[in-house]
């Protein structure tokens, strides 16, 4: 008979001890349980256990082990942001905001009360969950997620069931709830980093009023207010009080001539010569759809053709560090690809929203843990700034 695991890890049973306040001995055994089936890559999917173990006659126990076990998840998250915090005793560094979406694959036969979504990458409607992550990273060598919530449209179809009201938050909203959540529990006030999909005029004002600055990409088609050559009048004869005309990034950017080449520079004892990887021009304007005044990035990467633009309120950083800073942003991707992949959480039998939050409430703790674990016995050591500016 095959099981994900037959003994729990000793590292992950002392390193989630901070969570046994939250917990009665047998939950805590049975998370430790579940952490440890994580590790070995064991697939903690219930679909899996169930093909392996139970067959058919257990298709909805381990679901409704997840669903029903009352795992107090709240607390459990809790007590995992004070964790990070002492942990790895933050000052500074960089919020990321990202979300993914979790497909769902043979029709649903296996899972219950997921939405139907669309899937800009698939450009297709699909079953699935979304769930928008806050991510913290320095920069260097303190990495991990912070907190996650589930993301539910109002025009879905499938609402979850278990008869709960649900209200329907846009992703920048539960993003600027979690960052929001993250201050008043002692974080300092970090950079935020995000994709083009919180590049949101509402999400940027919550950031002015929590006073976070922020880095993040926006779409191509917001305009800019360019100021107009000839005054502008009402009916009446007086000076119209939008005395400016509105102009694409894109076309805007077509009238900026001067360039910084953004790339590796060279390096003469390994005989490498310098590589340029973006182009950058930067403005500072306001958008229409963007209150305040901000400085704006567009880098084009020569070899492929492609463009993107960065926001940031930082009116004095140039264009090389916001670049830089926004690169910061890829550890997200690695950590939900993993989050996807390792505990298969897009063939789980989960049958409601706690189930979903107590899937990953062991995949946020065993990240964690395995970071830490990584860096024992390592000198500490800044990470190599490879953006250089190239004249």
């Amino acid at each position: 008979m095959k099981i994900p695991c037959v003994e729990r890890l000793a590292f992950l049973v002392s390193g989630l001890a901070f969570l046994r306040p939250a917990l009665t001995r047998i939950q805590f055994d049975n998370l430790t349980l579940i952490a440890t089936a994580l590790v070995p890559g064991a697939k903690f999917s219930l679909t899996e256990i169930h093909r392996m173990w139970l067959k058919e006659k257990g298709v909805s126990t381990l679901s409704h082990f997840l669903s029903d076990a009352k795992f107090p998840t709240d607390e459990m998250q809790h007590l995992y942001a004070l964790r990070v915090l002492h942990r790895y005793k933050i000052r500074n560094g960089h919020f990321i905001t990202d979300d993914t979406m979790m497909r769902h694959s043979n029709f649903c036969k296996r899972i219950h009360g997921v939405f139907i979504l669309f899937d800009h990458a698939l450009k297709t409607n699909l079953r699935a969950v979304c769930v928008a992550v806050s991510y913290y990273s320095d920069g260097s060598r303190a990495k991990c997620p912070l907190t996650f919530r589930i993301h539910c449209q109002e025009s879905s179809k499938t609402p979850w069931t278990r008869k709960k009201r649900f209200v329907c938050k846009t992703r920048y909203d539960l993003a600027a709830e979690m960052l929001e959540r993250a201050l008043e529990k002692g974080y300092p006030r970090c950079v935020v980093l995000a994709d083009s999909w919180f590049g949101a005029g509402p999400f940027i004002k919550k950031l002015r009023y929590l006073r976070l600055s922020c880095v993040i990409e926006i779409k191509h088609n917001l305009s800019l207010r360019v100021p107009c050559a000839e005054p502008k009048l009402t009916p009446t004869g007086r000076l119209a009080e939008k005395q400016y005309d509105l102009k694409s990034l894109t076309e805007f950017f077509k009238s900026v001539s001067t360039f910084t080449p953004c790339g590796f520079a060279a390096d003469n004892k390994q005989g490498k010569p310098a590589k340029i990887v973006y182009h950058a021009r930067i403005i500072s304007g306001r958008l229409s759809a963007v209150a305040g005044k901000h400085r704006i990035v567009e880098s084009s990467d020569p070899s492929v053709k492609t463009v993107r633009y960065l926001l940031t309120d930082q009116l004095t950083w140039e264009a090389v560090r916001i670049i830089t800073v926004h690169s910061h942003r890829w550890v997200t991707e690695e950590f939900l690809r993993n989050a996807r992949q390792l505990p298969d959480t897009e063939g789980a039998s989960v049958r409601s929203e706690q189930g979903v939050t107590a899937a990953l409430c062991p995949v946020f703790c065993t990240d964690l843990l395995l970071h830490l674990e990584n860096c024992k016995g390592t000198a500490e050591e800044l990470s190599r700034e490879f953006w250089g500016h190239l004249t």
